[in-house]
């Protein structure tokens, strides 16, 4: 049969790679490619796009029918330090190791059936297809996320009790300073933040206790990431939401798929669910009602999956490697709401007014976390918190 290169998106397939490639995953020496088509999922990204590959074969005279996941890596030179949160290679580099074939039980990644680097500086990822639109869920329902929660805290739990953390040298170390450092960075200053807040908001009652928070609190940055970074350390995929993590079962359990493990990093124990916390928070999937409600009720489950891992240890720093984590946020939050304010011309959108009690609630985060620091200082106890 003959077959020509198809190209879907400036993706150009090769029909007898891909004919290989299915020969290796289906085991079969015999079969061959009669047909495919490449259709995206999802956005296509600056800096990565996936797709589906629907094939269909011919094995032992037999018609079949098998899908698979490319996902496309894109090269970037801002991103290109393996210290960097989205370093853009380190992706392709966790499918080529043996990490994500050792996670511990309970939480499970895709099949990686083939790396390639391309000569346009790509890098192509060939994935199990998991079909995640059958369990994909868009409400992130507390009851959803309480049990992601729990099975992050034995995944990371594991990690506590004896699972060796990886020692590869592209995983991310300081992944939330270096996020913090980027988000600073692309933030307007704070001189040009206050004329907007003083023009937008002055007039708001309670807004200049915010800007006094967000001022206090920008500058003890440094000290929370110091200490959030003395923290007991765990293998973290600091990527954690309704898109990227599924609930599933795994010989009659629940458990958790994970998918795009672009962010993986070695973190502080609790920072995993700060950060899904502040995201979820931020995209307007917890009631802002319900705010406290589901701080204590995931970090208690986050907490009981640590100690049924079997991990004993003080749960004051996971509350604050969960608090700090989540709090730093306000820094991307904060320019994102001046932002809003400047379109706006003040808060009388919901948009602005979303954005301004999010910014509070991690701004009060923030400062429960530098009690944390404090309060432990003055007592003398938890050497990691002792440190600022």
């Amino acid at each position: 049969m003959e077959m020509s290169l198809e190209t879907v998106d400036e993706v150009i397939i090769d029909p007898a790679y891909l004919q290989t490639l299915l020969r290796r995953v289906v085991l079969s020496e015999c079969l061959l490619l009669l047909s495919w088509d490449c259709s995206p999922l999802g956005k296509i990204k600056g800096e990565s796009s996936v797709y589906r590959v629907a094939c269909t074969t011919l094995d032992n005279q037999i018609e079949q029918k098998h899908t698979l996941i490319l996902k496309l890596l894109k090269s970037d030179s801002l991103r290109d330090q393996v210290d960097h949160y989205h370093y853009w290679k380190r992706e392709a580099l966790i499918y080529e190791s043996a990490i994500l074939r050792q996670l511990p039980f309970g939480i499970r990644a895709p099949i990686c059936h083939a790396v390639e680097e391309h000569p346009d500086d790509t890098v192509w990822i060939w994935l199990e297809d998991i079909a995640i639109e059958d369990i994909q869920s868009d409400e992130w329902s507390f009851e959803q996320m309480c049990k992601i929660s729990y099975l992050l805290g034995t995944y990371n739990g594991a990690y506590l009790t004896g699972t060796p953390l990886p020692a590869e040298s592209f995983l991310c170390r300081n992944w939330l300073r270096s996020w913090v450092e980027v988000c600073t960075a692309y933030a307007k200053p704070i001189e040009k933040h206050q004329v907007i807040w003083d023009s937008c908001l002055n007039d708001c009652n309670g807004t200049s206790l915010i800007w006094e928070l967000y001022l206090r609190n920008r500058n003890r940055v440094n000290s929370l990431l110091d200490t959030i970074e003395k923290l007991p350390r765990v293998f973290a995929h600091q990527d954690v939401h309704w898109e990227n993590i599924f609930l599933a079962q795994q010989d009659g359990t629940a458990s958790l798929i994970a998918i795009d493990w672009q962010f993986a990093s070695i973190s502080g124990v609790g920072e995993e669910l700060g950060r899904m916390f502040g995201y979820a928070l931020m995209k307007n999937k917890i009631p802002m009602s319900k705010i406290e409600m589901y701080k204590e009720e995931l970090f208690q489950c986050y907490l009981q999956g640590l100690r049924d891992r079997g991990w004993l240890g003080d749960y004051k720093l996971v509350r604050f490697g969960f608090i700090a984590s989540a709090s730093l946020r306000f820094i991307l939050v904060m320019d994102k709401l001046v932002g809003s304010l400047t379109e706006d011309k003040g808060i009388n959108k919901e948009k602005s007014r979303h954005l301004l009690l999010v910014a509070q609630t991690l701004l009060e985060l923030a400062e429960e976390s530098w009690e944390l620091v404090m309060g432990n200082t003055a007592r003398g106890d938890d050497q990691v918190l002792h440190e600022r």
